[in-house]
C-alpha cells in the first residue's frame, strides 16, 4: 500500500496544481485507507508535520472546515508555485538579516513579576510577557506604549474563502472551521485604530511556520471590524536560551488577487526584529 496522499498526487500528476477540496474521510473510503486520524493527517503547522510524499511532491495540505450538509472535514492540495516560501514562514530566511538587540523594558518589576513565577512558558503566556514588558508596543512601533494587559484570545467555528497561490486559478472556501486566535490586540498606530492578529510559536530552534496559521485568524476576524480598519498579521518565534528569551518578530502584510480574496502566498513578512528579554529562561 502507498503512501496516504499517493493517490490524490497521482491525479495531479496529470498537469493540474491542485487537488480537491474533497471529504478527508470519504478520501480514505474510496481509496482504502481508513482509520487514519484527520487532524493529525491535515492540520499542519510546520514543515516538519507535512508528510513525506507531499514533500518530495513539493506540495501543502489546506483543511477547509466542513460544508454545509457535510459531517466531515474536507481538504485540498497545492503545489508550490516559486518555492516553499509560498506556503510557509522559513525561520532561517525570514529572521536571516535581522540582528540581536536587548529589550530592557521600560515598566516597573511588579508588572513583570508574576511572570518569574511560571514553570513553563507557553505560547500565550508568551505574548502576554511581550504584551507586558512593553516589548511588542516597541516593536510594532505603536502609539501609546500601553497595551491591554491580557490580548484576545480564544477558538471558534469561522468560513472565509481564500486562494493558495494569486497566480492559480482557484478560490477554496473554509466554511465553519476550528480556528485558533493566539492574540488579538487593538491599538493606534500613526493614529489610526489597527487590529493585530498575533501567532506566537516557542522551542529551542529556528523552524517555520505554515502560513495558513496565521492567515486563518487574520480572516476569522476580518468581518468583525470595518472595511477601513488595518489588520496586521504579526508572527513570533521564541526561542529559550540561558541567558533569557529571544523573540524573533515579523509584521506581515496581507495581499489579495484582483477579486479581493486573500492569498496563502501572498501572506509575507515586511519588518522583522530581534529582541532578548534577559533573566526570563523559563522552560
Amino acid at each position: 500500500m502507498g503512501a496516504l496522499f499517493d493517490p490524490a498526487l497521482a491525479k495531479m500528476e496529470a498537469g493540474t496544481p491542485v487537488f480537491g477540496p474533497v471529504s478527508f474521510q470519504g478520501y480514505l473510503l474510496e481509496n482504502g485507507l481508513a482509520g487514519k486520524n484527520t487532524a493529525q493527517h491535515i492540520s499542519v503547522d510546520s514543515m516538519r508535520s507535512l508528510a513525506p510524499e507531499l514533500h518530495a511532491a513539493r506540495t501543502m495540505v489546506f483543511r477547509l472546515g466542513s460544508p454545509g450538509g457535510e459531517r466531515h472535514t474536507h481538504f485540498s492540495l497545492a503545489r508550490c508555485v516559486s518555492g516553499w516560501g509560498d506556503y510557509f514562514l522559513l525561520d532561517q530566511e525570514v529572521f536571516a538579516e535581522a540582528k540581536p538587540q536587548l529589550f530592557i523594558p521600560p515598566v516597573s518589576l511588579r508588572q513583570l513579576f508574576a511572570f518569574t513565577l511560571l514553570p513553563k512558558f507557553t505560547e500565550t503566556s508568551l505574548v502576554n510577557l511581550a504584551v507586558a514588558s512593553g516589548l511588542l508596543s516597541h516593536v510594532l512601533k505603536l502609539d501609546d506604549p500601553a497595551m491591554p494587559s491580557a490580548p484576545a484570545t480564544g477558538q471558534g467555528t469561522y468560513s472565509f474563502t481564500f486562494t493558495p497561490h494569486e497566480q492559480l486559478d482557484v478560490a477554496w472556501f473554509h466554511s465553519k472551521g476550528q480556528v485558533e486566535i493566539d492574540a488579538a490586540i487593538i491599538a493606534k498606530r500613526g493614529g489610526e485604530e489597527t487590529l493585530f492578529v498575533v501567532e506566537a510559536k516557542v522551542g529551542d530552534e529556528l523552524d517555520s511556520l505554515a502560513k495558513h496559521m496565521l492567515l486563518y485568524p487574520a480572516l476569522a476576524l476580518r468581518d468583525g471590524i470595518p472595511e477601513y480598519m488595518p489588520l496586521v498579521p504579526v508572527y513570533i518565534r521564541v526561542l529559550r536560551r540561558q541567558e533569557g528569551l529571544h523573540f524573533y518578530i515579523a509584521e506581515c502584510s496581507l495581499t489579495r488577487t484582483p477579486g479581493g480574496v486573500a492569498s496563502i502566498a501572498g501572506l509575507v513578512p515586511k519588518l522583522v526584529s530581534h529582541h532578548v528579554l534577559l533573566g526570563f529562561n523559563r522552560a
